[in-house]
């Protein structure tokens, strides 16, 4: 398995094609369809699916371009209603909204087998109510529910502090070697979060 970070749209929003045998998963494919395109048939791969971490327009914005291309797009249960609706926070950034339907509905535990990938669904509320994180292998992409050394925002709407909190607990009884694909910024490691993020320093056992 091979992991590829791109950085799109006017908010650095990280996109994440992860490769097996040729064939692609893309986590968040963001706002900028073109170089996310380009960037696999440069690599010539071929995309199957779309997993989103949650319903803002920054992480989603072309997921309706690439399944009609033929990818199929999942988002947490939640959020996807939210997108239904087309409500993606866009207006709050005097920015058109757009609604699609995704292919499949997530909910907390669900396993997605794809191009001989597991990916465990992992509920993490706290910058929306529906946002998730995905699980593979060694690698855990945390959307904008954790960053290094820091956390996605929790007040825009359906977002707690409360929850956030709780989802960090959460994530802080994984495997400390997970690599941290978060929405933005830098990779990281979940054990480095766990000694040195001021919001889950609560949960070091050492």
């Amino acid at each position: 398995m091979n992991v590829y970070s791109l950085q799109t749209g006017p908010i650095q929003n990280n996109v994440y094609i992860v490769e097996k045998g040729g064939k692609a998963v893309i986590i968040d494919c963001g706002m900028d369809f073109e170089v996310v395109q380009n960037f696999l048939e440069e690599k010539g791969l071929t995309l199957t699916a779309i997993l989103l971490t949650h319903s803002h327009f920054d992480h989603l914005l072309t997921a309706d371009r690439f399944q009609k291309g033929g990818a199929k797009v999942y988002i947490g249960s939640i959020d996807g209603e939210k997108v239904k609706k087309g409500d993606i926070l866009s207006q709050a950034f005097n920015l058109p909204s757009k609604a699609f339907t995704p292919d499949f509905l997530l909910n907390d535990g669900d396993k997605i087998e794809l191009n001989g990938l597991t990916f465990e669904v992992i509920l993490t509320p706290g910058h929306t109510d529906g946002s998730v994180c995905y699980l593979v292998e060694d690698c855990l992409f945390s959307g904008d529910t954790l960053f290094m050394l820091s956390i996605g925002r929790t007040d825009f709407p359906t977002g707690s502090y409360e929850d956030m909190i709780s989802s960090l607990k959460r994530l802080s009884t994984l495997d400390k070697n997970l690599k941290v694909y978060p929405g933005h910024g830098e990779e990281t490691i979940l054990g480095f979060e766990i000694k040195n993020n001021p919001y889950m320093r609560r949960y070091d056992k050492d």
